[in-house]
């Protein structure tokens, strides 16, 4: 009962600030576009990028005020800077398809996304770098701890921006009226069973998500492998991508070793059967997208002004430095 009420309560309303109208439409990415089940009779989207060559795959669960169609570039310079295969995850209610978003859902996405990439395409829990951003520190942090609960390892947990919990973080802004929600997305009690190397990168100046929370999360983390990566001068939405993201993950990465383990025998052409044998790439029918008529972002969203920057803007037009490309084109 207990869960059913945090999954429907009003808080739900401030915490998701899902783009509207969506950002993408159901034949977006054509080929990387598809489809799984959500566990409630619905269908999801997700996009995956394939990397041939590629020694391991990155689960990416983006932040509140995004969705696949503003992650895209992102995760298009994942692939092509780590070397690795992307699978970028959608939240109930982003994206075309109506729902609901709130904890239990997207947690439910997070695990049908992992499960799809372990079991359909193969790919060994050990090679799944799983990245979270933001809100999207939440489900990643989770899906971790219930991995390592299992006596099994993922590549590497990355978390950016992540909080100690939301009922934690509603506290730092708003005081004691925080009691009154019902928390969710506690990463402070979900990291010391993370025993997978982690990898967490936080803004010094950032005002919406305080440092302290990652300085936090760093102590409790169970991982003997960890580091944390402060970048002086950035807030919640100044991270310059390829500086401020990828360059720390690529060097946390080659530390693991994974750029030194056997490629995974996975190509476009046998991605592609998979999604094709599966009637994965078959879209839903949705009579109105979500947001065709327009809706605004959740109402705190607005208030503490954190409608997080596009993928565009955090330099991703600038792929020319040297020591990132030589990895690109490796």
């Amino acid at each position: 009962m207990a869960a059913w009420i945090k999954d429907n309560d009003f808080v739900n309303e401030f915490l998701f600030a899902a783009p509207s109208p969506a950002t993408f439409h159901q034949r977006s990415f054509p080929g990387d576009l598809f489809w799984l089940d959500d566990g409630q009779g619905g269908k999801f989207p997700c996009l995956f990028l394939c990397k041939e060559g590629a020694s391991c795959c990155l689960m990416y669960l983006h932040g509140n005020a995004e969705d696949l169609g503003l992650s895209h570039d992102l995760l298009k310079a994942f692939r092509d800077f780590l070397n690795v295969h992307v699978i970028g995850v959608e939240y109930p209610g982003y994206g075309p398809v109506q729902g609901n978003p709130c904890e239990g859902g997207v947690n439910r996405h997070t695990r049908a996304a992992f499960n799809f990439v372990t079991q359909k395409l193969r790919i060994p829990p050990q090679r799944v770098v799983v990245f979270g951003r933001s809100v999207g520190t939440g489900p990643a942090t989770n899906l971790v701890s219930l991995v390592n609960n299992s006596k099994k390892d993922v590549a590497a947990l990355v978390l950016q921006s992540p909080y100690r919990s939301i009922k934690t973080l509603a506290k730092d802004l708003v005081g004691a009226i925080a009691n009154v929600i019902m928390d969710r997305f506690d990463n402070e009690a979900a990291i010391p069973s993370c025993t997978s190397p982690t990898l967490i990168i936080h803004g010094r100046q950032d005002e919406l998500i305080p440092v302290k929370h990652a300085s936090v999360l760093y102590d409790k983390s169970g991982a003997e492998a960890k580091c944390l990566e402060v970048i002086e001068g950035v807030d919640h939405n100044a991270f310059h991508a390829l500086d401020h993201i990828i360059r720390p993950v690529l060097n946390f990465l080659h530390k693991l070793g994974c750029d030194r383990l056997p490629p995974l025998p996975l190509t476009s052409f046998s991605v592609m059967k998979v999604l094709d044998e599966s009637k994965l790439l078959v879209p839903p029918d949705i009579a109105e997208p979500r947001g065709a008529t327009g809706s605004e972002p959740g109402l705190l969203i607005r208030a503490i002004g954190t409608l997080l920057g596009k993928t565009g803007e955090w330099g991703l037009e600038d792929q020319d430095k040297p020591d990132l490309q030589n990895h690109r084109n490796a």
